[in-house]
């Protein structure tokens, strides 16, 4: 009886697995990883710093029930890009420029057996600058808990933005890893560089200029995804 009873329990567990795998490709699918942004062109010489670093999140969904070919989602991207530290009338400050990109995906995903599995973006949806010049406090500051969050000067310009993106999916089941490159381009975006803080007479800091170019950057991310 024991051992029909094992039987049974390995049948059951056999068919249910074999009824998963009848059950289509899933609902979609969301990731989370890091994210280095590289600027190219003309940015990539206005720019103070030609490498930023930070992370990205998103999500695709599955609109048919019987291939995962077709999927759209959305995207999101934070990316540090630079701090500069000076002083001005015995303050000391930072100035930090933050790029955040938001785009909606539309993805392409080559129907395949194999464990790597190739895809493509297409992508449209903004990039944005800002840039935060705080009271540049110290370690001491913070391991007292005495920090100043004083914000002298805050500014965030953003512009459209498209692209193109190419990755692989390695996947075991229900997760995997993935590699995307992606290039997207846009229009002409007010760059503000950390030098160019300044003071006026009645005290009052702001940024002397910007600069402005065509924001063409390139994006390598390494992330792991899961099964919705």
């Amino acid at each position: 009886m024991k051992r029909i009873s094992i039987m049974i329990l390995v049948l059951t567990m056999s068919c249910s697995l074999l009824a998963q795998d009848d059950q289509g490709p899933p609902k979609g699918e969301f990731w989370i990883g890091l994210q280095f942004a590289i600027p190219v062109g003309t940015f990539a010489v206005k720019i103070e710093r030609n490498l930023g670093y930070g992370g990205n999140l998103g999500g695709v969904w599955n609109p048919s029930k019987f291939s995962n070919f077709f999927q759209v989602g959305l995207d999101l991207g934070v990316n540090y890009m630079g701090k500069n530290k000076t002083e001005i009338a015995g303050i000391p400050m930072k100035t930090t420029n933050t790029l955040i990109t938001t785009h909606l995906v539309t993805r392409f995903r080559v129907q395949t057996s194999s464990h790597v599995k190739p895809y493509v973006d297409l992508m449209g949806g903004g990039k944005f600058i800002s840039t935060t010049t705080k009271y540049n406090n110290d370690l001491l500051d913070t391991i007292l808990e005495i920090e100043d969050e004083s914000v002298f000067a805050d500014q965030t310009n953003g512009v459209w933005s498209y692209g193109i993106g190419i990755g692989f999916s390695f996947r075991k089941k229900f997760f995997g890893a993935d590699f995307r490159m992606l290039y997207l381009a846009s229009g002409p975006l007010e760059y503000i560089s950390p030098k160019n803080l300044k003071q006026d007479i009645e005290g009052n800091f702001f940024y002397e200029y910007t600069e402005i170019s065509r924001t063409h950057m390139v994006f390598p991310q390494v992330s792991v995804s899961f099964d919705l």
